[in-house]
């Protein structure tokens, strides 16, 4: 299934799942993930009882294998939870803790979108693959990063108007427009795009209260 199946699942069950907690354990990722599926499961049937009336609510399954395939591609790591703003603090520190980031940075510049679409499909894509992120659980994996104005932005899920990920902003620099965002450690921030213009905005910079 290509990013465009999972738009609409993708835009549903955002708002109203969960996420874990980034808590140390010893169960293996399968495990983690399938206690994860379980509580999604639960939660979209509570939501679906909660507004019976909603038929897109009511349509939608995932115990099914294309419903597995929609959440195992949105969770990043069942250590991550579910929910955009639920990704945890960075788990590794020191010195090489940043290296990697530090060199795509050193390499690209902090400004490869120029034009200020930086998630948008409307503007053009300037991304490249960016590996070393300071979370142990996915330090080994590729993901799309983009900087724009001083920000790193890397892409964890999502299409089009739907993304989400993680932002690099040591600088506390202006945040791109259209956009969800609040620190969670080591000018490290989680990010979403708000598709909804009637949808509160969740906008905290690093030092600020929301």
């Amino acid at each position: 299934m290509n990013r465009s199946g999972i738009l609409v699942g993708f835009s549903l069950i955002a708002a109203c799942a969960f996420a874990g907690d980034g808590t140390t354990t010893n169960e293996s990722e399968a495990v983690q993930r399938e206690k994860l599926f379980q509580r999604a499961l639960k939660e979209m049937r509570e939501e679906q009882s909660r507004e019976p009336s909603n038929s897109i609510l009511r349509s939608l399954n995932w115990d099914t294998p294309g419903g597995r395939e929609v959440f195992n591609q949105m969770v990043v790591h069942p250590s991550f939870g579910y929910r955009w703003d639920e990704v945890p603090a960075p788990t590794m520190t020191g010195s090489n803790a940043m290296a990697a980031i530090d060199s795509f940075i050193a390499t690209n510049g902090w400004d490869m979108q120029k034009d200020g679409y930086v998630c948008c499909v409307l503007g053009p894509d300037r991304s490249k693959l960016v590996r070393g992120l300071p979370w142990t659980v996915i330090h080994d994996r590729e993901f799309p990063a983009v900087t724009h104005n001083g920000i790193l932005y890397v892409w964890f899920s999502g299409f089009h108007h739907d993304s989400d990920g993680v932002a690099y902003n040591p600088k506390t620099n202006e945040f791109a427009k259209g956009m969800n965002y609040k620190p969670i450690g080591e000018h490290w921030y989680v990010w979403a795009e708000v598709d909804d213009p009637l949808q509160k905005h969740i906008q905290v910079y690093e030092g600020t209260k929301n």
